[in-house]
């Protein structure tokens, strides 16, 4: 039943809120239209929901808490930039910084963008009163579906480069170097580009929910979420298999802090250690010394294969429900009878809607998981050495240049500066103004030394130096010996030395550094 409040002649024969299909040209996204035939009017009318979709299957404060999203987008983005900045002009020992930390941060950065651009230009999702627009139709729209198909590939595609390296250096103890540099390198960003081109190639990217231009439906499993869940189902697999391994080495290490006890030859208790149970604690302090340097990525790994896996399995349900709909109209006749009987009052068909679609409450969690990505990578990735650092930094440039600005020449100085006596070093006249000894005249330069006087009695310094001859003392081992006539045996006695002889004598004690520290640990 329609309602007069809503006749256009854009309507024609179908009921409010529906628009006739042939009022309406081929311009725009026209695949994104949701049209349906009605042969119970007539034989060949196709009548299409009004655009956009959302605002018959939300209510109104769906749109609020897509701005609030694309505000936590915002905040993380400008996080993200503090810390590619801190990388740039900070030390490396402030920073920490990695190049797989940089490239999940820009693969991030790329996703909170898609959701910055349509925050700051408000664009119209619609091209006309049925059709939606796409990246062909508005420029916003492009810009904010290829930052977060970027966004979205590059954080996959490197999310599962940083569990791989996790993985090798806690269960394999190789620490990834060039080589594995070069070949992330080329592997991660080769695959970002190939899967970018032929997504925003042959799928492209319309507006589906808000004002955020989202993968289209078509052929979107295969060249767009498909390889997005494959490349987080293998994250997700290398994670599990470093954390099953982390536990059964922790389990391990509790299994052989079991000690067996035995009896000595004396009559006490002794407790020995297998070897397995010594590389067993081995690797264990090994593990753990690993994962806790390793703790950030580990937490930032998990986060975003949550964010990316749910992302995606949602939307390619959507991407089910739509084509089922759409298919299979009897399942949405009761949804769309409710429509045109409430076309005044829409709000009693939302849930009916979200029960055939999307509820609201998932696709604010989706649109809250992806625009808080950029705020988790700042948290978990920012070290406060690096406000310290720029505080530092910041102190020493304006000190400096405050003490440029301060500087004056003193006028005494300056009248001084004429009369270069002033700033004469006086000759020494008597003994008493002597400079202190140093390392290379000491004790030869000594003006009271009885070997270097002159025969007046005053202290010779430009004399020639007297030879002494070196006297050895009584218990000194220093003087030079001749060596022994028969070569293999030494004359040695006990009293030059006064040492003790006979049986007071012991024999010398031997101590095996590397055994005392194995039986410590």
């Amino acid at each position: 039943m329609a309602n007069h409040t809503f006749s256009s002649p854009l309507r024609g024969l179908c009921p409010a809120p529906f628009f006739d299909v042939s009022k309406f040209g081929s311009e725009g996204f026209t695949a994104g239209r949701f049209c349906a035939s009605v042969p119970q009017i007539k034989r060949d009318l196709v009548c299409c929901l009004p655009c956009p979709v959302t605002d018959f299957l939300y209510p109104e404060d769906f749109m609020t808490w897509h701005r609030i999203a694309e505000g936590f987008s915002l905040a993380g983005l400008i996080s993200l930039l503090f810390i590619l900045i801190s990388f740039i002009f900070l030390p490396a020992e402030k920073t920490r910084k990695h190049y797989l930390s940089v490239s999940l941060i820009t693969g991030t950065g790329l996703l909170c963008l898609g959701f910055v651009v349509p925050f700051a230009s408000r664009p119209d999702v619609c091209y006309d009163e049925i059709t939606p627009n796409d990246m062909f139709s508005n420029l916003t729209c492009a810009f904010s579906g290829a930052f977060i198909v970027a966004g979205a590939i590059t954080t996959g595609v490197w999310i599962f480069i940083r569990a791989l390296s996790m993985h090798l250096q806690i269960c394999w103890d190789v620490m990834p170097g060039k080589r594995f540099f070069y070949t992330a390198q080329g592997v991660g960003w080769g695959l970002v580009a190939i899967f970018f081109t032929v997504t925003m190639t042959f799928t492209g990217v319309s507006f589906r929910f808000g004002d955020v231009c989202h993968v289209n439906a078509t052929d979107s499993m295969k060249d767009f979420w498909g390889p997005l869940l494959a490349v987080a189902g293998a994250a997700t697999v290398v994670q599990l298999a470093t954390f099953a391994y982390c536990i059964k080495v922790y389990i391990k290490n509790m299994w052989s802090d079991d000690k067996t006890e035995t009896q000595s030859s004396a009559g006490l208790p002794s407790y020995t250690t297998s070897v397995q149970g010594r590389s067993a604690r081995a690797v264990y302090r090994r593990v753990k010394k690993v994962v806790w340097l390793q703790w950030r990525g580990i937490t930032i790994v998990v986060f975003i294969l949550v964010d990316v896996i749910f992302f995606s399995v949602v939307f390619v349900y959507l991407n089910s429900v739509e084509t089922a709909a759409t298919e299979h109209l009897d399942k949405a006749m009761p949804y769309l009878f409710c429509l045109v009987s409430n076309a005044a009052h829409l709000d009693k068909c939302y849930e009916l809607g979200q029960a055939l679609f999307v509820n609201k409450s998932t696709v604010l969690a989706i649109l809250m998981l992806i625009s808080l990505a950029g705020i988790e990578c700042f948290i978990l990735l920012v070290r406060w050495s690096m406000f310290t650092a720029w505080w530092d930094l910041i102190r020493s440039t304006f000190s400096s240049r405050f003490r440029s600005k301060r500087e004056f020449v003193s006028l005494d100085a300056k009248q001084d500066a004429a009369d270069a006596r002033n700033y004469e070093l006086m000759k020494v006249a008597s003994p008493s103004i002597t400079s202190p000894p140093t390392a290379v005249t000491s004790p030869s330069a000594d003006p009271f030394d009885p070997y270097r006087r002159s025969i007046t009695g005053t202290p010779d310094y430009f004399g020639k130096e007297v030879q002494r001859e070196y006297r050895s003392p009584t218990l000194s081992f220093s003087t030079p010996r001749a060596p022994s006539q028969t070569g293999s045996r030494m004359e040695w006695d006990p009293r030059s030395t006064h040492a003790r002889g006979g049986l007071g004598l012991h024999p010398p004690v031997i101590y095996d550094e590397d055994e005392h520290t194995r039986n410590k640990f």
